[in-house]
């Protein structure tokens, strides 16, 4: 199927992050909200592998839409829920407004390598949001590339950080710092940050 788009980062991240969901979201069922989800291939993995989830989909771009439709009919991925529109910096998200047919609280809301190729009013926007949505202990994860202690933890992410930055001066890798501080301040409080492939990080909040 044409729509359906086979992204790189997906096949070098998939097995550490199932790994990763494994140990953080064992048990009874569970709704997971993933932001941007780009391709749609990480929610039929998932699932596949953790049946006790089920995967809210969303992205900002039609042709992501198409494809995370796409794969999930192809796979016939019956956890993974119909892909949405959602802008994180939209007044609706950051004020908890109702989303049609989605659940009103969410265990997990899930976000890989999409901070640093957005404005740091999608950060912002995304914990606004997340802090109203979440359920009780529920948890917010970030993946991808962070600078800590104002320094960039590999050569490759500083010259990653400059490419993304000459495409789009609002867009870079974030201050990891800046991140956690900005979580606390919306009762999200940061639990762990661990050490993934490629000079990433997975940033996990709880509520």
């Amino acid at each position: 199927m044409s729509q359906m788009q086979d992204a790189p980062a997906f096949h070098r991240n998939k097995e550490p992050m199932l790994e990763l969901l494994r140990n953080l979201l064992p048990g009874v069922d569970k709704n997971i909200l993933e932001i941007a989800s780009g391709s749609g291939q990480h929610g039929p993995f998932f699932t596949d592998a953790l049946p006790n989830l089920t995967w809210w989909p969303s992205d900002i771009s039609d042709a992501a839409l198409a494809s995370i439709e796409a794969w999930r009919k192809h796979l016939k991925a019956n956890t993974v829920m119909s892909p949405q529109f959602l802008d994180v910096t939209s007044s609706f998200w950051r004020n908890g407004e109702p989303l049609a047919d989605w659940p009103e609280k969410f265990d997990c809301i899930l976000s890989m390598n999409m901070i640093h190729i957005a404005p740091y009013t999608a950060t912002i926007g995304l914990i606004e949001g997340a802090a109203k949505r979440l359920s009780e202990n529920g948890k917010l994860v970030f993946y991808g590339p962070f600078k800590r202690d104002g320094k960039h933890t590999a050569p490759s992410n500083e010259a990653f950080d400059q490419s993304l930055k000459g495409r789009d001066s609002s867009w870079g890798i974030r201050e990891l710092e800046d991140v956690v501080e900005f979580a606390k301040s919306h009762g999200l409080s940061h639990k762990k940050t661990i050490e993934m492939p490629a000079n990433n990080l997975v940033v996990i909040f709880e509520r």
